[in-house]
């Protein structure tokens, strides 16, 4: 009686356009017109200040203190927040728990979770999460940086080649901006003079906190902030590996995946 062959999983298909690596070339090339053209320069401003007010307050919302963006047309933009409200932290806690209970059959997720229902009361009612906050908007500047590459590397929501590129250089733009500010506070007396005289609506810049709060120089806020910034570009990449290049992902069509995310 004769075996049927082993069933093997369907090699990923290649990605319709022009590969990855001249899609982030061009990407690369294109970022610099956000800084330097007047009309697109502002646009630039804009996007960087919205993502970057809104990892504050993403951040702000986690730990209990109500917030909104605040950006305003003549070059200013923060994040208002109220007090801490006790019952949004007991509400995040009771998801911490919650999530921690759905994944009690899975180990590592169990135990990540269960990490962070720990950690979360620890970190709300200290100076934590007020450090949390206040590297939260170049955090967010950076996160979504790397939805960006991802969304570059692996097609977009319409495999386009113009979608693929415009996601590449404004992920681009907001690495590199990361990056010059880090590595200017990091090396320059300069460019830390001009960062403090540079808070929107007069308040202290987020990295002049953050550095009194740990007893640190300007320039180690900067270094920490650097290290964070140029782990974004492998981590995107390596998160599209894993998911987009996966071979049993890939062999299902994007429209069933999207069925079943919504029906998750």
């Amino acid at each position: 009686m004769r075996r049927s062959p082993a069933p093997t999983l369907p090699r990923p298909p290649k990605a319709s356009g022009p590969p990855p690596w001249l899609v982030m070339g061009i990407g690369a090339c294109l970022a610099p017109s956000l800084r330097l053209l007047p009309l697109l320069q502002y646009v630039g401003w804009f996007l960087a200040s919205l993502v970057h007010e809104t990892g504050h307050c993403v951040a702000a919302w986690i730990f209990g203190l109500p917030a909104y963006p605040a950006i305003r047309l003549d070059g200013h933009a923060a994040a208002m927040h109220s007090e801490q409200k006790l019952v949004l932290v007991a509400f995040v806690w009771a998801l911490l728990g919650w999530v921690t209970w759905k994944l009690r059959r899975h180990e590592r997720g169990r135990l990540v979770a269960a990490g962070a229902v720990i950690l979360y009361p620890l970190l709300a009612f200290s100076q934590g999460h007020e450090l949390i906050h206040l590297l939260a908007g170049h955090g967010g500047e950076l996160a979504f940086a790397g939805i960006f590459f991802f969304r570059a590397l692996s097609g977009g929501f319409t495999e386009s080649t113009a979608e693929r590129i415009t996601y590449a250089a404004c992920a681009w733009f907001l690495l590199g901006r990361n990056v010059v500010l880090d590595f200017g506070l990091m090396s320059s007396e300069v460019a830390r003079t001009a960062y403090a005289g540079n808070g929107s609506f007069g308040l202290t810049q987020d990295f002049i906190r953050a550095a009194r709060m740990l007893g640190w120089p300007l320039g180690g806020v900067g270094a920490l902030m650097l290290l964070l910034s140029l782990l974004t570009l492998p981590l995107a990449w390596w998160v599209w590996r894993c998911v987009e290049c996966n071979p049993a992902w890939r062999a299902i069509p994007r429209e069933r995946r999207t069925i079943d995310r919504r029906a998750a």
